[in-house]
């Protein structure tokens, strides 16, 4: 069975190559964007193949011979016009699901975000996968909702089996979830809390997603299916920004308010532009980081038997070796 992965140089990528190949799923072709060295991939027999996955002419036949479609490659900024995100999500989706359907693909794996739930009230509903979405008017989590949509319909139409992978904060080595964070301590401004760093941070290991992915690719039960994947860890945004700060002996900066945070923003967004700039703030982060965004995991454990392999602290450590 030959896999193909976008965006394999990726962090979820990348965990998910490491998973197959230690399950002894080596027919593995990986997609990659930008010129790097690729030497870990080659010694490791990966059929590369690079392209601009925006670009449908450059993606032709990416997916030929390939039974299974896992589709990691994602525009993963905190800001950005919605032009930005629809192109880099939902057009690139659409156009390598023509070229699934031309090649005869039968299993499309789309991983989404746990921001598509971001309109949902946790004090009224923790959401799970039959929880309507709500649209917030952050484009990522918009393009997101709109193109897992799209998968649904157009496999649906094409029968072609589709999972939607929904992961939490993912974390792990060169993760944006730990270099953005530690460039802004470094910073004269430092690392600020939302609210005292009160809500649940929601993460999930790189490993530990990759294992669910897996399981989604083995199981029949996952065909066209749902899952939301969020580790059962109750760690606070202010635990995990003071361990991590800790690692470079920094410490986290003061708090401010959800209201206000959000207020700034939303004028930084505006305004930076305007020069040229990306806002030093941007809405995402703040709701992803002052609001409850915790999720039912209910689904992925009972059906695919997925548990949290990886524990925080052994989370941790492995960025900090990381680090290093």
């Amino acid at each position: 069975m030959k896999i193909l992965i976008t965006g394999i140089t990726g962090l979820i990528g990348k965990h998910l190559m490491y998973v197959l190949l230690e399950n002894k799923y080596t027919d593995i072709r990986g997609h990659h964007f930008t010129n790097r060295n690729m030497e870990e991939y080659l010694s490791n027999g990966i059929d590369l193949f690079q392209a601009d996955i925006c670009d449908k002419n450059a993606i032709k036949n990416i997916t030929k011979d390939c039974e299974v479609v896992v589709h990691s490659a994602a525009k993963v900024i905190d800001y950005g016009t919605k032009k930005d995100f629809y192109t880099a999500h939902y057009d690139a989706t659409h156009f390598l699901l023509k070229d699934a359907l031309q090649n005869k693909v039968k299993h499309f794996i789309y991983v989404s975000s746990v921001g598509v739930a971001s309109g949902i009230d946790r004090n009224k509903i923790i959401p799970d996968e039959t929880t309507p979405l709500v649209k917030t008017g952050v484009h990522y989590d918009d393009a997101k909702i709109d193109t897992e949509t799209l998968v649904k319909d157009f496999c649906t139409q094409h029968h072609i089996f589709y999972t939607i992978i929904r992961p939490s904060a993912v974390i792990g080595k060169d993760s944006v979830w730990v270099t953005e964070p530690l460039k802004r301590i470094d910073t004269p401004v430092g690392l600020k809390l939302i609210d005292n760093g009160k809500q649940p941070a929601c993460l999930i290991d790189a490993t530990n997603l990759a294992n669910g992915i897996f399981l989604c690719m083995i199981k029949d039960i996952a065909r066209n299916q749902t899952y939301f994947f969020m580790d059962d860890w109750h760690v606070s945004w202010k635990q995990y920004f003071t361990d991590l700060a800790a690692m470079k002996n920094k410490t986290v900066g003061s708090s401010i308010p959800f209201k206000v945070a959000y207020t700034v923003a939303s004028i930084a967004e505006t305004v930076f532009p305007l020069f040229g700039k990306n806002p030093p703030l941007a809405k995402k982060s703040v709701q992803a980081t002052g609001m409850n965004r915790t999720v039912s995991t209910e689904k992925a454990r009972t059906e695919l038997g997925w548990i949290s392999k990886i524990c925080y602290e052994e989370s941790m450590k492995r960025i900090k070796e990381s680090l290093k």
